[in-house]
């Protein structure tokens, strides 16, 4: 930490020495200070995408939606390839605003940028937010996709549950 410190003072633009310290406070629970050493990264460059990514985790952790929603839309505005977790924690935010149009176009383009399934989450969303719109088969495959790629998540006995759910309500309606 005193080295990044360090840099910081003798090259107040330095913005990933700025993003380092930030990391460094995050991991040892300096969360005003984190925020502060992100805001000043950003400050110093503008166009330089990980302190957004940072600055969205720490907004999803308060359930400061509006801020996620702020500060993710501006990192998938630099950066629209490279970062498909900016895509999902703005589909959150989104979600939790009760827009689901933009949350849905989000997680869709999450989802297809994350071509390794390191969020499986993003499935989990889409499927709640298809369940919402009683798109219920289309849910249920979201659901199925979730528990594939991450079959020992916390929630996974939850989300077999309201698969389930899904199911049932997606028979009648594919009987139509």
């Amino acid at each position: 930490q005193m080295s990044f410190e360090k840099a910081v003072q003798v090259y107040p633009r330095y913005a990933a020495g700025w993003y380092e310290l930030g990391r460094v406070q995050e991991a040892t629970n300096q969360l005003d200070a984190a925020r502060s050493s992100f805001n000043e990264s950003v400050k110093a460059d503008s166009k330089y995408v990980p302190p957004y990514i940072q600055i969205s985790i720490l907004e999803l952790n308060a359930r400061n939606w509006q801020a996620l929603a702020d500060v993710s839309e501006r990192a998938t505005g630099l950066d629209p390839f490279n970062y498909p977790q900016a895509f999902f924690f703005n589909a959150v935010a989104n979600y939790n605003l009760h827009k689901l149009d933009t949350a849905e176009e989000s997680a869709r383009r999450a989802q297809k940028l994350d071509t390794r399934h390191q969020i499986p989450q993003v499935s989990h969303l889409l499927g709640v937010i298809l369940a919402d719109r009683r798109e219920y088969t289309a849910a249920a495959e979201q659901l199925r996709d979730y528990l594939q790629f991450s079959p020992g998540a916390q929630d996974a006995a939850a989300v077999r549950t309201q698969l389930q759910d899904l199911e049932k309500l997606a028979t009648p309606a594919a009987a139509q």
